[in-house]
């Protein structure tokens, strides 16, 4: 599965590497040297997902992301260098859905974005377990990828959204992290736990203003789950 990929990278031979091996691949790439210019242009496109280096000139990647998050539900993934555990987190709380390592292999990156996307934009036929989730007040519409409380719309993300439904699902029981990450972010992800709590963290944000943080409950030493 390919779609439109928003490619925010201001070292001209990296963009230019990356942008032809994901074409290569299927991929649409909209590519800008820097965040201002993608902002600007990005009234104007059509994205499934947004690919940002953090490093940027002028408006920097954790700008951009927060920006993004501010008007996209669309995965944002920022670009980090291995081991810069301050950039991951910095992102994270910004907004990004998911991190990948810098340098990283054109055949992995492609990889990894298809997963990404196969998670947000599967197709109703391909979709299992469709039925829609009641939840006390809350009602979570798989298919629509809409979650209501007290018949009023919540503006989630899609991978907030996910994490909310794995949860409702299993509800009483718990799931660990790396549940949420193999049902989440992919069966073959190696994945980081930060992505879990920080998703936690967020939804319970969401759900504050409808008196359900507190639903959303850590089990410690396992991980979380839903009560009512």
């Amino acid at each position: 599965m390919n779609g439109n990929i928003l490619f925010i990278e201001d070292d001209s031979d990296i963009r230019k590497v990356i942008s032809t091996a994901l074409e290569d691949e299927g991929f649409v790439i909209h590519q800008f040297p820097t965040g201002e210019l993608a902002l600007e242009a990005f009234p104007k496109i059509e994205i499934d997902l947004a690919l940002i280096d953090l490093r940027l000139p002028g408006i920097s990647g954790l700008e951009v992301v927060r920006r993004l998050r501010s008007i996209t539900t669309a995965p944002l993934v920022i670009l980090t260098a291995f081991g810069d555990s301050y950039d991951v987190v910095a992102g994270l709380e910004a907004g990004a859905d998911d991190f990948l390592g810098k340098p990283i292999a054109t055949k992995e990156l492609s990889a990894r974005l298809r997963a990404i996307l196969r998670r947000t934009m599967v197709q109703v036929g391909e979709m299992p377990e469709v039925e829609d989730i009641i939840f006390g007040p809350m009602v979570l519409y798989p298919l629509r990828r809409e979650a209501i409380i007290n018949e009023i719309a919540v503006e989630l993300t899609n991978t907030e959204f996910m994490v909310l439904v794995a949860l409702a699902r299993i509800s009483p029981n718990a799931a660990t992290r790396q549940d949420l990450l193999e049902q989440v972010w992919g069966y073959d992800y190696l994945g980081d736990s930060r992505l879990v709590d920080m998703q936690i963290y967020r939804l319970r944000g969401k759900l504050e203003p409808y008196g359900l943080k507190n639903n959303l409950v850590t089990v410690r030493g396992h991980g979380f789950k839903l009560v009512l």
